[in-house]
């Protein structure tokens, strides 16, 4: 008898979300094949440090497959991940600004190479653990909305995706808790079940900080400077990757009060503290490198919120769009716009898209 499922390729971080997916889209009827990215860097220096693709995950990976009677397979795309992420944010760090990496991995690397691998082996659908919702209207445009479990909401982190990706992906997960998540996971038996959280950097050295780590990774030179404040030389520092708008912590500056970080020279290396909260305020602020999820700008029919960084909420605003980018006027003034970081639109909970932060006002 012919096998006359649809293919789907599932992406296995040997996690509990990814695993759940997985076991979903197998009792949705598909025929899964499992796949799990290797982006390790050849140097074992390194490669000890990445806090993704362990060992234990790949043990985890092979006991989820082995228990849903799946194939898998491992794709090494470290190259690519390097070329493509890596050192382009630690480029970013370097000129004092502070990107996110994840929002460019997720096109370009993580959907973009399942989409290669489900081509190759005529499979139809790509699923993953991210809580997102997904849908498709008559039209054919594939949107995107916030997944119900607000605490692990992941859809800021997509907003990069295009109709392509979309139309090839499943979140299984993204209508559910996390601890309905870890139920089914318990329900099979798999090891991912009582897992803890993956963290969001790709590289965790003890006592060490991301972009230090990347600097270190790509041999780029640091760039010392003075801190600065009132116009005065307060302290000195090692480099300004190492240094985000609004930091408070870890500037070892004895000011008798508190001080944040509230602008970074990348010439002089220079960084501008104060002491007032407010001086970190914004009332607008510039985006180039627009995508739009619809694969056009929004129409000017309905409020839109912003949201500037992963953990912050959505912010009601307006904004006026101009070749190659747009200003962004939030109802309110924003604490620590971040030059390098990622804004995302949304309409309720409808992501429209996003771009990132090149000044503020």
């Amino acid at each position: 008898m012919s096998d006359n499922r649809k293919k789907a390729v599932a992406a296995l971080s040997g996690g509990v979300d990814s695993s759940t997916a997985a076991a979903l889209a197998l009792e949705a009827g598909y025929e899964v094949v499992g796949a799990t990215l290797r982006l390790r860097h050849p140097d074992p220096e390194f490669s000890a440090a990445q806090v993704c693709a362990s060992k234990n995950d790949e043990a985890a990976v092979e006991q989820v497959c082995r228990t849903l009677g799946i194939a898998h397979r491992y794709l090494d795309e470290y190259p690519a991940f390097e070329a493509e992420i890596l050192r382009p944010a630690a480029e970013e760090y370097a000129a004092g600004r502070t990107p996110n990496p994840c929002c460019r991995c997720n096109p370009g690397i993580k959907f973009g190479k399942l989409i290669e691998f489900a081509r190759s082996i005529g499979a139809e659908r790509i699923i993953t653990g991210h809580y997102a919702k997904l849908s498709r209207r008559p039209d054919g445009v594939c949107e995107l909305r916030r997944g119900d479990d607000r605490r692990k909401d992941q859809s800021y982190f997509l907003y990069r995706l295009g109709q392509r990706e979309l139309a090839m992906a499943e979140f299984p997960v993204g209508a559910m808790e996390k601890e309905a998540v870890r139920a089914v996971a318990a329900r099979y038996g798999f090891v991912t079940s009582d897992k803890p959280d993956s963290q969001d950097a790709c590289f965790q050295v003890p006592g060490e900080c991301f972009s230090e780590t990347l600097r270190k990774l790509c041999h780029l030179p640091a760039r010392p400077g003075s801190f600065l404040y009132r116009g005065k030389i307060v302290g000195r520092h090692s480099g300004i990757h190492q240094y985000t708008i609004g930091q408070r912590k870890g500037l070892n500056v004895a000011l008798g009060v508190p001080a944040y970080v509230a602008a970074i020279d990348p010439v002089s290396g220079d960084i501008t503290l104060e002491t007032a909260p407010e001086a970190l305020l914004s009332a607008s602020f510039v985006l180039r490198d627009l995508h739009w999820q619809s694969g056009r700008a929004p129409e000017d029919d309905g409020p839109l919120q912003v949201q500037i960084r992963y953990r912050s909420s959505g912010e009601p605003c307006r904004l006026e769009q101009f070749p190659g980018g747009c200003r962004v006027f939030p109802l309110r003034p924003l604490r620590a716009v971040t030059p390098g970081q990622s804004a995302v639109f949304y309409r309720d909970d409808l992501l429209l898209g996003g771009g990132v932060i090149d000044h503020a006002d």
